[in-house]
């Protein structure tokens, strides 16, 4: 594996070869940049210092001829959470990236003036981005792509530039390396872009073995997810509507009785141009969009988290509304998720008295008022007026009003949440609670035997750490490879098996099943101890006090609350299972076992 060392502040370049017993104990993306993140950056330097690292990475799985191979990785200090970060996107940028030859890009200084990187087969180039410095991401990357035919970029918009703690990478224009502030550190190194173009073999050990499991993938998608084909993610609304688990009204309840409004049907049956797919990808769960009576805008997606969040969580039942908040920030570069509860903070803030119009500029706040919604998107990509506060996300801007305000900020680490209701689906709970990132729906899906299968009582946390725990190795390992979870689950079952065979056509490296999990093991405890040394704790690993006292008010789900009792003797549970302390730490003989 080569990476490319990038010194913003100096304009210079360097290359570094990985070395082999390091890539088979990380295996790529999401597990080698923690160590390297944990390795390189001092303790506890603030997000936005020049010197925190800004680790863009693959894995041996992107580019390769294999199914759902189009994702890579980005790791940073979070501005968000402070907590390490790591996101990731789809698309077609990662793939073009490793046909340059080199695998990862690890940024660190910061530029004095605006800059792109240029990596092509000739190798880097810092070039001047002062034309492009202001400009939205759909404008900036028609720009680049024009200007390099045939590269791929990816980008920021004002949001980045404008430290925006939850600013997003954005690239193919709706593709999004989004929560957690990358787009923001970004920005901090006045970093506009990085376009890629290369035209190299991408190294893989059985190319004919992983086309052969591409045909397989495509067989199994289309004969076991059609509706998943048709709807992408949008089909689970229906889902957590009708269970009454979807968040409503920034999680004062999780019932939505107009959820049918913003679900799939009215998605894909209103709205749907045509299907849109990642690098390789037989699923093409994408969605292109348009909105022709209310607002007026061609989007891609939304997809599930943003449906739910900027419809349910804040009582809007206007669709188009979504759409338009979706592009809006899609186009200036935020997480859709952070943007939408922070704002559904805001209104819950107004609603109890706590904040006027005298603090919004004007602006009245109320459930389902799609209008405000839209205007204080603009606003937060713009970071301007209110939404400037907006943009600090929900944590920072509850406290700005005091204690009783800091209840009704809806996050955990400082990472505000996706669209399960923990009351209703008590797994997710738990998973977003121990999540390194913060609250992530991506770390564990608790909720697919939970909800969307049935396997486990969703009503209770008790004995649910097992669960847990495989499925946050087993999800670091794709994050690592990296491979689509959304291939993963629907062409490969989620399994060990497959998992192990296609890392292995991929890599030659002969691993075994529990070498693999190792993996995923020690990429997440490294991942644990950043955070420990970045100063969170034991007591950082819980949830907000709402889903423990304020049970569900109506629906399917009616009274269900987190006993927190259970909550707190099933965190000890997870705590021994992963081999460490009583205050969440691990020991040394943990450490040593996993060769750390």
């Amino acid at each position: 594996m080569k990476v490319l060392r990038v010194d913003l502040t100096t304009g210079k370049f360097a290359d570094w070869e990985i070395p082999k017993d390091v890539q088979r104990k990380y295996l790529g993306g999401r597990g080698l940049a923690a160590k390297i993140l944990y390795e390189e950056n001092k303790p506890k330097i603030d997000a936005f210092d020049p010197e925190n690292s800004l680790i863009i990475m693959t894995g041996p799985y992107t580019g390769t001829y294999g199914s759902f191979t189009g994702f890579y990785n980005v790791t940073t200090k979070s501005p968000l959470t402070g907590a390490i970060l790591s996101a990731h996107s789809g698309g077609h940028w990662g793939p073009m990236l490793r046909k340059t030859g080199y695998d990862g890009i690890i940024f660190k200084g910061k530029s004095k003036n605006p800059v792109y990187l240029l990596l092509t087969d000739s190798g880097p180039q810092l070039m001047d981005a002062s034309d492009l410095w202001g400009k939205d991401v759909f404008e900036t990357t028609d720009v680049l792509q024009k200007r390099h035919e045939g590269a791929k970029a990816t980008v920021i918009g004002p949001a980045g530039e404008k430290l925006v703690r939850y600013a997003a990478i954005m690239n193919d224009h709706h593709r999004a390396a989004g929560r957690g502030g990358v787009g923001a550190v970004m920005g901090s190194k006045k970093l506009k872009a990085i376009v890629v173009h290369g035209t190299k073999d991408v190294a893989q050990s059985d190319a004919e073995g992983l086309k052969e499991s591409f045909k397989a993938a495509t067989a199994t998608v289309k004969e076991k997810s059609q509706a998943f084909m048709k709807y992408g993610t949008s089909m689970v609304v229906g889902i957590t509507g009708k269970a009454g688990t979807i968040p409503t009204r920034n999680f004062q309840t999780a019932y939505f009785p107009e959820y049918e409004k913003i679900g799939g049907d009215a998605v894909v049956n209103g709205h749907k141009t045509k299907d849109t797919a990642c690098a390789r990808c037989p699923l093409h769960c994408g969605n292109l969009t348009k909105a022709e009576k209310d607002y007026k805008v061609e989007t891609e997606g939304p997809e599930y988290e943003t449906l739910a969040m900027f419809g349910s969580n804040l009582g809007n039942a206007n669709l188009e509304s979504i759409l338009m908040a979706n592009n809006l920030c899609n186009q200036y570069g935020i997480d859709t998720i952070s943007c939408a509860d922070t704002i559904a903070c805001a209104v819950e803030l107004f609603e109890k008295g706590i904040i006027s119009e005298k603090d919004t500029g004007g602006i009245k706040l109320s459930w389902g008022d799609h209008a405000s919604i839209v205007k204080l998107v603009e606003l937060t990509g713009k970071s301007e007026g209110f939404g400037r506060l907006v943009g600090e996300g929900s944590r920072r801007l509850a406290a700005k009003y005091g204690p009783e305000a800091a209840k009704y900020a809806m996050n955990v680490k400082g990472m505000e949440f996706p669209g399960y209701d923990p009351r209703g689906i008590q797994g997710m709970g738990l998973a977003f609670a121990t999540s390194t990132r913060g609250a992530c729906h991506l770390r564990a899906t608790m909720y697919v035997p939970e909800l969307f299968q049935g396997k486990l009582d969703r009503f209770t946390v008790k004995g649910k750490s097992p669960v847990l725990k495989d499925f946050q190795e087993f999800f670091t390992v794709l994050d690592c490879m990296i491979l689509c979870k959304f291939g993963a689950r629907n062409a490969f079952n989620n399994s060990w098996d497959e998992m192990v065979r296609l890392v292995n056509l991929a890599t030659g490296a002969g691993y075994t099943a529990e070498e693999l999990r190792q993996v995923g093991t020690r990429s997440w405890t490294m991942e644990r101890l950043f955070n420990l040394r970045e100063g969170l704790t034991k007591k950082d690993d819980t949830l907000p006090e709402r889903l423990f006292t304020l049970p569900i008010d109506d629906g399917p789900s009616k009274g269900a609350v987190v006993n927190k009792s259970d909550f707190d003797k099933e965190i000890e549970e997870y705590y021994k299972l992963w081999g460490w302390t009583a205050d969440g730490v691990p020991t040394k003989q943990t450490l040593d076992a996993l060769g750390i």
